[in-house]
């Protein structure tokens, strides 16, 4: 019997860069700044939480699981080429399998609350834009800019892009756009002083 030798510190190397890479190309996919506050589950196989209305739902934890298969010829190894590819397909695949669980969570949640805004490709409009302001709850940072992120497709990004320019001039557009703003910030603000009150 044949023991072959290991050798952990070059392991270790290998395991790092392609962690590396793998989460690169994850990013790509699902970039970091889109990625939903998170609490960490320490213990347990189930959680909940509870909802501004007052109804506690279960919180549905999904294990998630990608893999990557590699066909070696006797004696040879893989390429560093391959080890790249691999750690891209792995983190591509870890990306899509988040982006389809998070855009899977909202759709739910808008068949549940209504809040939908449907617009045709090519037709967006101004009151779309405050629509789509108006309905959610908006996040400020502590410098008191808003953290309110949309998550478009190519499309309609490129939509947004143009119609941005169009109403660049728009005074009274901006007008609406800020009162929206100063409104969801006086509402943050209020949900906060509550939050330090029951803290």
């Amino acid at each position: 019997m044949f023991m072959l030798p290991t050798f952990p510190n070059a392991q270790k190397v290998l395991d790092d860069a392609f962690h590396k890479r793998m989460f690169a190309a994850k990013a790509e996919v699902f970039p970091h700044a889109i990625h939903p506050r998170v609490l960490q589950i320490m213990e347990g196989k189930k959680s909940n939480y509870q909802r501004e209305d007052g109804k506690v739902q279960p919180l549905k934890v999904k294990r998630h699981k990608v893999t990557a298969s590699f066909q070696h010829k006797e004696g040879k190894g893989m390429s560093l080429e391959t080890f790249d590819e691999k750690a891209r397909e792995v983190g591509e695949k870890l990306g899509k399998q988040m982006w389809n669980m998070l855009t899977g969570t909202i759709d739910e949640a808008v068949a549940e609350t209504g809040n939908e805004v449907r617009i045709n490709n090519g037709n967006l409009k101004q009151e779309d834009v405050f629509r789509m302001l108006e309905m959610v709850q908006h996040e400020f940072d502590e410098r008191g800019d808003s953290a309110q992120k949309l998550i478009l497709t190519p499309a309609m990004a490129e939509e947004f892009k143009k119609r941005e320019c169009e109403w660049a001039a728009d005074r009274e557009f901006h007008a609406k756009l800020d009162d929206i703003k100063r409104r969801k910030k006086e509402e943050f603000d209020e949900r906060e002083a509550r939050r330090r009150l029951v803290d």
